[in-house]
Formats: structure tokens, sequence, C-alpha cells
């Protein structure tokens, strides 16, 4: 059996483009699978550094956005909203953290226009990941409750479900507010 562990292989720059996005969405859309005793995670993880230490910054940046409309997409035509695609995993039981303690700091961040990192759990990758927010709007459906915020780490505006806050802190940095920011763009009902 030949070497397959330095397999020469020559790509152009949109197939790596075109892998990369592949290797993104099977994160999101596969569970668990196991190959020779190795998890999923740690295959894409080991894969997805190959690819990012390869490709220049913009396109890791232009991967991110195909893979999360691909994901958004495919959710949405299961049927409902873009609040629907949202929520479509609110059933999963954890992690759930209690919202009492970070929803007034959030308020508070709101109103003084405060940056917060946040300690947030990502169902989609399934870890958590540290992240500085700025707070633009909290909206309650139901008995959860949803922050829309600029995300540093994805320099993009998202939508983050509150119980999945394991910590939050305020920075003590201030940011501008968004003149152009409507919080009835992110929900159906207002």
């Amino acid at each position: 059996m030949s070497d397959l562990g330095n397999l020469p292989i020559r790509l152009s720059i949109d197939e790596a483009v075109l892998l990369s996005v592949s290797l993104r969405v099977l994160e999101h859309l596969v569970e668990a699978i196991e190959i020779n005793g190795v998890r999923q995670d740690r295959l894409l993880e080991d894969l997805r550094g190959k690819f990012d230490h390869v490709l220049p910054h913009d396109l890791r940046g232009m991967v991110e956005q195909i893979v999360e409309d691909i994901v958004l997409t495919s959710l949405q035509d299961e049927g409902g909203s873009e609040l629907d695609a949202m929520t479509a995993d609110s059933s999963y039981a954890l992690p759930m953290y209690a919202t009492d303690t970070v929803l007034p700091v959030i308020e508070q961040a709101i109103r003084d226009r405060l940056t917060l990192e946040i300690a947030y759990y990502s169902m989609s990758r399934e870890e958590f990941t540290v992240r500085r927010i700025d707070p633009f709007g909290l909206k309650q459906q139901g008995d959860l409750h949803w922050l829309v915020a600029h995300c540093h780490l994805r320099e993009d505006r998202r939508v983050f479900r509150v119980d999945r806050i394991r910590s939050v802190v305020l920075t003590g940095q201030t940011y501008e507010w968004p003149l152009d920011f409507q919080i009835g763009e992110y929900f159906d009902d207002e």
C-alpha cells in the first residue's frame, strides 16, 4: 500500500476554496462520524487548518460567507423564516444556561453602548467561542431571548440565543450605535 500521507495534490485557488467550503458545510451537516478511530471534528479541524494556512485572509472570509449562506438557505428551504431557521434547533436541551444573570448585563450594555465579551455555545459547531460583541437589541420569542449584535469575530451582525451565553463581561469599551439598525428586520412579527 502506498503512503497516502504525502500524496502530492496540486489545486487551483478555486478548487481550494471549493474544498474549504465543502469541509465547513460538512461540519454543519454531519453530527458525528469516525474514521479509523478518529472523530470527525478532529479530522475536519486538521483539514480546515491546512486550508486556512494556504488561503489568503480575504478568501477565508469569502468561504465563511458562502458556508453561512448555504447553511441558512438549507434551513430556510425546509420551510419558514430566517428566525425559524435560527430557532430550528431550540429543542436541544443542552447547553442552556440561566438567563437571569446575563440579561441584566446585556440590557446595561445596550443602554450604555458597551462592548461585551461572551462565551457562546454554537450548536452548529458544537463548541464554545469567546466573542466580543456590540449588542444592539433583545427580543423575546416564547421562552427564548434573542440578542442582535455586531460580532467582532465574524465582522458581521449576528443573532445569538441568550440561553447559550455561558458568561458575559462588560469590557468598558463603547461602540457607535448603527443608524440603520431596526430589530424588526430580524424577526417576522415586527
